[in-house]
């Protein structure tokens, strides 16, 4: 018999119009404590292949340069781009899909 063990976090996150900032706020669920993060800018790719089902995404926290790979099925773009994103495209524009471009920039302020 296997042991394992689930983790399980609510990650809430929203738009504070005065301040123009996002808040993100993690808490355990099981114990509702707080989860404090550390200072970071993580980088997402997410590689999709028009002849694949399968849709990869690349998580690189850069600066440590480490990355973590997921691997899951066309839904997570859709995901990511309806339940994330700010602006979702028009449903009435498939046309339209999230793409994730290196622009050289990383992000990270001087």
């Amino acid at each position: 018999m296997m042991n394992s063990e689930m983790l399980s976090y609510l990650v809430r996150c929203w738009h504070d119009v005065q301040a123009d900032a996002t808040h993100l706020q993690v808490t355990q669920v099981d114990t509702g404590e707080e989860v404090h993060l550390n200072d970071g800018t993580f980088l997402l790719r997410i590689f999709t292949d028009v002849n694949a089902s399968t849709l990869r995404c690349l998580i690189r926290h850069l600066a440590s340069g480490r990355e973590a790979y997921i691997q899951s099925g066309q839904a997570m773009q859709s995901f990511v781009q309806e339940c994330l994103m700010a602006q979702p495209a028009p449903p009435d524009a498939p046309e339209q899909q999230m793409r994730v471009q290196d622009t050289g920039d990383s992000g990270e302020k001087p």
